[in-house]
């Protein structure tokens, strides 16, 4: 259960800049629920998928802050961390995780293993260097890609495969390459974890905002200048518009365009794997 947040520009560009001031401190105050580490991905100069993260709460984090404030890029994805129960609070479970060239985040949990560790192959599991169902989410889509399909289409298939084997958990996400940026919004039907929020003993009303009706809506906003945002609950969203619900969104960060592709569309295939 995390906050996930991405961003596409045509120029280099700070977070601040495309989400806004006040909603950069939105975003990083939702650190004090969601404690459990932060990290970022972003395309360098040179483009590159580079990652940041830290395994300690990113709340009252001047690095945290600075890292949205700072560091302009054309594509980034940010991720904050509230640990499934029982999974460690370490550097390598620490997202967005890094591989062939790539870097993912998710909100969710996929629990038992069984059905996503079937979508992973022997090269990729070789490369898992921790223990958490959101770094095997991601290794079950570097393993379609290395099939040859193209990563539209790898994600598309995984996210249906595991769609239907987990019915009830949320398999919202980000996925940074060199030159896409996608949004997987999967999550119709899943339960808000509410004894989770009371757990962390933040009352009701001091919770992010639409978390306890709304907490994996993903919504994107198309800037002025052409740039795509995309975010989980918590952050102002007058204006933004809810992305379709059990689909993969695809931003082109060529050109800024954009395709939504629904879950059913996925080859059967992989439906079958």
């Amino acid at each position: 259960m995390c906050r996930l947040l991405g961003a596409a520009s045509a120029a280099p560009a700070t977070v601040e800049a495309v989400l806004g001031a006040g909603q950069r401190q939105v975003f990083a105050d939702m650190a004090r629920l969601h404690r459990d580490g932060w990290g970022t991905a972003w395309l360098d100069a040179e483009g590159v998928v580079r990652r940041h993260v830290r395994h300690t709460s990113g709340a009252g984090d001047a690095e945290l802050e600075s890292t949205l404030a700072a560091g302009p890029s054309t594509a980034r994805i940010v991720h904050l961390r509230l640990a499934t129960m029982g999974l460690a609070c370490t550097r390598e479970n620490t997202h967005p995780f890094v591989a062939d060239g790539m870097a993912f985040a998710h909100n969710g949990s996929l629990e038992p293993a069984g059905p996503v560790d079937r979508l992973i192959g022997a090269e990729q599991r070789a490369t898992l260097t921790g223990t958490t169902d959101s770094e095997r989410y991601f290794a079950a889509v570097r393993t379609a890609a290395a099939g040859g399909a193209p990563v539209l289409d790898a994600l598309v298939d995984t996210v249906a495969a595991l769609r239907t084997a987990y019915p009830a958990r949320s398999l919202n996400a980000l996925l940074l390459t060199p030159t896409e940026l996608f949004a997987v919004h999967a999550s119709e039907g899943v339960p808000i974890p509410h004894g989770v929020f009371a757990a962390s003993g933040i009352p009701v009303d001091r919770l992010p905002r639409h978390h306890v009706d709304a907490y994996y809506q993903m919504r994107t906003r198309r800037g002025e200048d052409g740039s795509v945002l995309f975010a989980s609950s918590g952050l102002d969203v007058a204006g933004w518009d809810a992305v379709p619900a059990e689909t993969v969104t695809r931003v082109d960060l060529a050109t800024l365009t954009t395709e939504s592709v629904p879950l059913s569309a996925a080859s059967r295939r992989r439906l079958v794997a």
